[in-house]
């Protein structure tokens, strides 16, 4: 069992040995900062629970904090101050997770139990069965959590957190029924604050993310020319990205003409003609953490002189973005100063979504709008002129530093005439 749990870790974590060791030394140590972050309290972090999609996308709190990418899990920290209950045996960590059957793992393989052994394995101090229902997650908090606890839960505000949701507001009615002596406070900003810095690992992650998304657009140029589809580019860049052995970071955006001027259209199903352009918002995710590139091309292989003057404000627009980006500033002034440009050109009610947005296990990821050293995040600004078919948005993955500002996917030109230089060589191969 315990070979099967070790080789079951190993495709959750998708690293080299070493790489798991320093992932599970790197997540203790997040543990150990939330309970100093807390003091006094309690945190409890809820993992994704299955759907009628039978492999959910895990949490990213969860996820962050014990490298569990299966449905369900709740995990339990005692904050560094906090007083212990008999019934916690001094634990100051403790992973519930679901108990399988071999009918379950029939269907779905090897699962991590709850066991001595997934706890050695994921360097945290006790994995025990998981309560089935949210009522019996209350009544196991009611006997660990001591007199007028203060318990620190994420909020789950996002629109993608309906589920998660849901268990946590069916658990603190009946937490609250059994002990009316416990408060409740958002652990959400802690954890957003601490995801937003990354670390050496995640950095890795992320810089094997956008290089070999950079390398999937280079593959499908071919594909992009009239009489071509979007579906087609669809499927060279999944396939480019899962031969790297990445998984996509999103569904993505393949549109040609008017679709371009959709930001968030998924469809992926229309012709390529002559004469449009062809907006392609792509990312692999490598151990979760996300690549995000958006780059526009003239799908005959050269800008009309209308789509270039777009094109070029646009570009203008990520640079001056690009360089309003330092440590200290905000997102607010990087849109600012990208959307500026845009609105000198009489654009302005053309750009109609931020510039930025952080980028880690999540595509958007959570974290504070004031910058950071050790924070990765997207400058992307756009204009969408649906009555022209017109849509351009120019997208690069940044990473600041102490020294400066560093480009992540910087590898895949944005100038006009390199992307025309591209796509004529493409078509000689």
């Amino acid at each position: 069992m315990r070979k099967a749990a070790l080789l079951l870790l190993t495709a959750v974590v998708a690293a080299a040995p070493e790489t798991e060791r320093a992932l599970v030394a790197a997540r203790k140590a997040r543990r150990v900062r939330v309970a100093e972050e807390i003091g006094e309290g309690y945190a409890l972090v809820i993992g994704q629970p299955p759907t009628e999609v039978l492999h959910p996308g895990q949490h990213g709190h969860f996820l962050y904090l014990t490298g569990v990418d299966e449905p369900s899990g709740v995990l339990l920290l005692r904050g560094a101050k906090a007083k212990a209950t008999p019934a916690a045996e001094g634990r100051r960590e403790m992973l519930f997770l679901p108990k399988h059957g071999e009918r379950h793992r029939q269907f779905t393989g090897h699962r991590l139990a709850p066991d001595k052994a997934t706890a050695d394995l994921l360097g945290i101090e006790v994995v025990l069965p998981a309560p089935r229902r949210a009522q019996g997650l209350a009544r196991e908090l009611a006997k660990l959590l001591p007199h007028k606890a203060v318990l620190w839960m994420p909020a789950y505000r996002g629109p993608d957190d309906a589920f998660v949701r849901e268990i946590r507001r069916d658990t603190l009615e009946s937490l609250q029924a059994l002990r009316s002596d416990i408060s409740v406070q958002d652990l959400h900003p802690v954890l957003a604050r601490m995801r937003s810095i990354k670390d050496p690992l995640e950095l890795g992650a992320l810089r094997r993310a956008c290089t070999l998304t950079v390398e999937a657009f280079h593959q499908c140029l071919p594909a992009i020319r009239p009489g071509g589809s979007e579906a087609e580019v669809d499927g060279v860049l999944l396939a480019a990205v899962r031969a790297r052995g990445a998984r996509p970071a999103y569904p993505f955006v393949v549109g040609a003409g008017a679709n371009a001027a959709i930001p968030h259209y998924f469809r992926n199903a229309d012709a390529l003609r002559a004469g449009e352009l062809l907006l392609i918002d792509a990312g692999g995710a490598v151990d979760r953490y996300a690549a995000d590139v958006t780059r526009t091309f003239p799908i005959s292989g050269k800008f009309t002189a209308r789509q270039r003057e777009i094109y070029e404000i646009v570009l203008r627009a990520q640079r001056a973005g690009l360089d309003a980006v330092r440590v200290g500033a905000t997102f607010r002034e990087i849109d600012a100063a990208a959307r500026q440009v845009i609105k000198d050109a009489g654009l302005g009610k053309h750009f109609i979504h931020g510039t930025c947005h952080h980028v880690g296990l999540d595509v958007h990821d959570p974290g504070p709008t004031r910058i950071q050293a050790g924070m990765t995040f997207t400058v992307e600004p756009g204009v969408y002129l649906p009555d022209e078919r017109i849509g351009i948005r120019i997208e690069d993955v940044v990473l600041v530093t102490d020294k400066g500002v560093e480009n992540l996917t910087a590898a895949f030109p944005k100038d006009p005439d390199e992307i025309e230089r591209l796509l004529a060589a493409s078509r000689k191969k």
